[in-house]
Order: structure tokens, then C-alpha cells, then sequence
């Protein structure tokens, strides 16, 4: 009897501490959208999918979140399109477990109205107004950037399952399914991974835009101070490639942690939102907080001590990095134009031009068939490299040497030959001597 008793006991008491499975859907909205192959064709002609898989969803960043507490007009079924719509600056119900309050992005929203970015949408986004989106809005929203990936990285997955290959067996004891597992246990566990984005992939939200430089050439900015809109520069065109010829650029591309990204010089504080116009008193990238933004922890922290303003103020997007068949027109640039280095280049073209219409010149009128030595250093050259005696050191060489007459020895033959022509030479002689006398048909 005390031993079924105790069965019995430990039986429930294994029941009870067993943790149940979680439920990420409490709204049921996964009884119709969790069926494959709810597919249609909207109104603009977009082929569009109604289809959630509950796996990927659970254990995506938004995993934790009820669908309603999103898409907060969707009360009846079947409930309309127009009801769907979402606002990313809004409160949700879920509870942020340090502070115990409602998490929000509203925080994000507020730092995005002071940005450049500051049009871009925040609510009303449903998934038939993506085209619409990016057709007629040069600002981004919140979706063109930020999509509901995986908690864990794709390209982290295979570091996570190294690092925690027993979470699932031993973790999985008391924290049951695939929700719990997808989401929870990578929302703990990938913190010992590492940050969630490195470089290359915070660059490469910015450079999906930034990047495509005829539509860079069709936004229309906007003064600071007077608020009018203007066209381009081409700076700020070609910031994307002149960035990557940058050092900071350089090191992104490999893989470096020592490379700055957009972010951490564009936005280095708060939640990397309020990325602000250069012009602008409060940016970071504005001359006058470039020391406190470039001497921010682990990057230059010498450029906030006096006599170090001429490093600070190196232009990262200077149209000198690029070659001038990339820039549209690249006389008329004042951007270009007031660039040192562009500026030394005149010298050196100036140079170059001399030179070639005096080769030029040379070549038509003085160009010859003999050795050209140079004329400074060409002796030098002559002596050191090639082990040669130089022209002029020949030639007084030449002019010291006494000059030795060769012996012949004569034989019968050319004693003869010798003497007819001693003859014939002295006859020729005597005949150029001679006066000539006149003729009598002369007289």
C-alpha cells in the first residue's frame, strides 16, 4: 500500500512540474492562416501569400507577440484588409521582464522624427502597400529595413548549435516545445553568441538605398534652416562608393572589428535612430561633434585633445576617392573642386602636358638615330650601372692617346705597286706646280 502510495505520488509530482508547451497563438489566428496555399492575386496584380508557417513565426522576433497585438482592428471574421494595418510606434501588451512595463517602440519613433528619415512609415503598413511604398516614398519605413527574421541569425545558427548543442535535452526537460525553443531559448542564448547584426549587415541596410545611385539622384532634400528642397549633391550621391574606399570601408569588408560602420558614425547613441544632416548643430557627423563621435569608446580617443582637428576633420565622402568617369560631371562639381587633393592634381597635369609636347617636339625635329644619353645623370648612370666609361671621359682619353703608325712589311709585289703609285703621285705633283703656257691660239 506505501509503495503504490509513493508511485502514485511521484507520478503526479512529475506531472506537475512538467512544464507544458507554449502557446504563441492565443487569438486563433493560426487556425486559418497556419493551412498552405492560401494564395491570391490583389487589386494591383501582386501575387500575394495569406499563409503563416507557426514555426517560423514562434520563433521570430515578434514570436512572443499575439498577432492582435499588432493588427489591433481585426475583431470579426472574415475581418477586411484595411483592418490589418499596423502601427510600429504603438504599445504592445507584451511585458518587458526588467522594467515590468509594456514594451513599445514609440521610443524608436521618436528618434526617427528628428532624422533625415523622418517621413518615412511608421503606421498604416499592411502587406498590399509595400509596392505602393516603394514607388513613391524616398524615406524608408520600418519594414524596409527591419523584416521578422529569426530570433537567431542565419548566420549564427551554425555557431548557436555548436555552442548549445544541449539546450534541446537539457533545457527541454522542463521548457517544452518548439515555441519555448525557437523563441525564449534563443532570446536567452543568443546573447553568448554575440551581437545580433555585425558590420556588413548594419552597412548593408544603408547601402541597399544608398547604394543604387540613380535613385539616390532623384531625392529631394531639404535646408535645415530654411526648409526649402533642393536637388543632390553629388557627395552625398556617391556617399555609398566613396565610403567603401575609405580605411573604415576597407576593414568592413574584411571582416574586421576595428572598421566603423554608417551607424556608429552617423548615430552612435540611443537606439541608432536620429541619424541627423551633417548641416546639422546636433548631428554627430557635424564639424563641431566630430571629436566627441570619433573619440567614442574603442575608436580615436586622441582626436578630443587640442591640435588633432585637421585628423577629425577628414572627409569620409571626399569625390577625390573616386575616379572621374563615376561622377556625372565632375568640372562643374564644387564638391570636387574643394578637394586638396584635387586641388594638387593641377600642378601635376600642368607637368605631365609640358612634358608631352616637348617629347613631342623632340620626336619630330631632334630625334636621331644614336645612343641619347641623359643629361643629368646619364654619365653617372653610364658608370655605375653598365660598368662604361662616360662620353667625355672617352673622348679625352681618345685625345691624350699618341697616335702609333703600323709597320708593313713589303714585299716584291706591293714594292712595285708602291712605287707606281709614289710615281703617279709625284708626276700629279710637279703637273700642279708647272705653270701653264698659253696657247698659241691664245696668243
Amino acid at each position: 500500500m506505501l509503495r503504490a502510495f509513493l508511485l502514485l505520488f511521484c507520478i503526479l509530482l512529475h506531472h506537475s512540474i512538467e512544464a507544458s508547451p507554449r502557446y504563441s497563438d492565443p487569438d486563433g489566428c493560426l487556425s486559418c492562416h497556419a493551412y498552405e496555399g492560401l494564395n491570391f492575386i490583389d487589386e494591383n496584380g501582386v501575387f500575394r501569400s495569406a499563409s503563416i508557417d507557426g514555426d517560423h513565426y514562434a520563433s521570430s522576433l515578434h514570436g512572443s507577440v499575439p498577432c492582435k497585438d499588432c493588427h489591433r482592428e481585426v475583431i470579426d471574421y472574415p475581418h477586411k484588409v484595411e483592418n490589418t494595418e499596423v502601427d510600429c510606434g504603438a504599445s504592445c501588451h507584451i511585458e518587458e521582464p526588467s522594467e515590468g512595463v509594456k514594451y513599445s517602440h514609440d521610443v524608436i519613433h521618436e528618434e526617427m522624427d528628428k532624422s533625415v528619415h523622418s517621413d518615412g512609415w511608421y503606421k498604416g503598413l499592411t502587406g498590399g502597400n509595400r509596392l505602393e511604398e516603394l514607388e513613391t516614398e524616398q524615406d524608408p519605413s520600418c519594414r524596409r529595413c527591419h523584416s521578422n527574421t529569426a530570433y537567431i541569425a542565419e548566420a549564427q545558427l551554425e555557431k548557436f548549435k555548436d555552442a548549445f548543442d544541449h539546450a534541446e535535452t537539457e533545457c527541454g526537460n522542463c521548457h517544452q516545445g518548439k515555441a519555448w525553443m525557437g523563441q525564449f531559448g534563443g532570446h536567452i542564448l543568443r546573447r553568448f553568441v554575440g551581437r545580433r547584426w555585425n558590420n556588413i549587415e548594419n552597412n548593408q541596410l544603408c547601402i541597399q538605398c544608398h547604394g543604387d545611385i540613380e535613385a539616390m539622384r532623384d531625392v529631394e532634400q531639404e535646408d535645415v534652416k530654411t526648409h526649402e528642397k533642393h536637388p543632390p549633391s553629388e557627395r552625398f550621391v556617391q556617399s555609398s562608393e566613396s565610403y567603401t574606399k575609405t580605411l573604415h570601408g576597407r576593414l568592413i569588408d574584411a571582416n574586421s572589428d576595428f572598421g566603423a560602420s554608417c551607424i556608429d558614425c552617423h548615430a552612435p547613441d540611443g537606439w541608432k535612430h536620429e541619424i541627423r544632416a551633417y548641416t546639422d548643430e546636433k548631428s554627430a557627423s557635424h564639424p563641431d561633434n566630430l571629436a566627441e563621435s570619433c573619440g567614442q569608446s574603442n575608436c580615436h580617443a586622441y582626436t578630443k585633445k587640442p591640435g588633432n582637428e585637421g585628423f577629425t576633420m577628414t572627409d569620409m565622402h571626399s569625390l577625390s576617392l573616386l575616379g572621374l568617369s563615376s561622377l556625372e560631371k565632375p568640372l562643374t562639381d564644387k564638391d570636387l573642386w574643394q578637394s586638396n587633393w584635387f586641388r594638387s592634381m593641377w600642378p601635376l597635369m600642368i607637368a605631365g602636358i609640358v612634358f608631352t609636347v616637348g617629347s613631342l617636339i623632340w620626336w619630330i625635329f631632334y630625334r636621331t638615330d644614336k645612343k641619347i644619353i641623359a643629361i643629368l645623370g646619364g654619365d653617372r648612370f653610364e658608370r655605375v650601372m653598365i660598368g662604361r666609361k662616360p662620353k667625355k671621359a672617352r673622348a679625352k682619353a681618345a685625345a691624350r692617346k699618341p697616335r702609333v703608325e703600323k709597320k708593313v712589311e713589303l714585299t716584291p709585289s706591293t714594292e712595285k705597286t708602291i712605287s707606281a703609285t709614289d710615281k703617279n703621285d709625284a708626276s700629279e705633283l710637279e703637273a700642279k706646280q708647272t705653270p701653264k703656257k698659253p696657247d698659241d691660239s691664245e696668243a
